[in-house]
């Protein structure tokens, strides 16, 4: 186990790593790498959250995540971006609605930290908090896209308002990702409730 120790932190920025060197290049990738790399990469956190910190994470949730994946890995397959998509260009169909599917894990880990650390705050102000970390990671993936833009050679911002109508777009998307996970958490209790009521009676 000391061992172990020893090498959790250098692969966690392995880990870390890896994933934002797949956010830059992901538009680049094929549809099957993305697809594979996303369940690989999910699979790989969804072990080590349960193995090293004996929780486990809702697999609808991981879905979600692996959906708004699919969302922008589909988008670049079918060359969507800088197209119309109903009422919305694509690149801001795609930044709401990752950020709608995304947003429902990340209410639930942090509401789980929260109650680890002997907090227990009401679902609202827990999606909040939840709410203000995923936007500075929706700021961070926006200097992602400017370091492809810059070094990378890479061609991703569309104008000279692209970063604030991205933000924009991701912030509508984690408002309703939010009531989205307002849902889904209280179901979710519902149901892990049910099996203990049963035995009880």
């Amino acid at each position: 186990m000391r061992a172990i120790k020893k090498i959790e932190l250098p692969l966690l920025l392995l880990a870390l790593l890896a994933g934002a060197a797949f956010l830059l290049k992901m538009c680049y990738l094929s549809l099957a790498f993305n697809c594979l790399f996303g369940l690989v990469f999910l699979g790989i956190v969804y072990a080590y959250v349960r193995w090293r910190h004996e929780v486990t994470i809702p697999l609808v949730l991981l879905a979600l995540v692996f959906v708004a994946l699919q969302v922008d890995a589909l988008g670049n397959y079918f060359r969507m971006y800088g197209r119309q998509f109903g009422p919305l260009q694509y690149d801001e169909f795609s930044h709401m609605m990752v950020q709608v599917l995304v947003t429902p894990v990340f209410v639930w880990l942090v509401r789980h930290l929260l109650e680890r650390w002997g907090y227990q705050l009401p679902l609202k102000l827990t999606g909040f908090f939840a709410g203000t970390i995923i936007f500075s990671l929706s700021a961070f993936y926006e200097i992602i896209e400017l370091w492809d833009e810059v070094y990378f050679g890479g061609h991703r911002i569309w104008s000279i308002h692209d970063t604030a109508t991205d933000l924009q777009w991701d912030l509508c998307g984690i408002i309703l990702g939010t009531l989205l996970a307002h849902f889904l958490l209280r179901t979710i209790a519902a149901e892990m409730r049910a099996p203990l009521q049963q035995s009880r009676a």
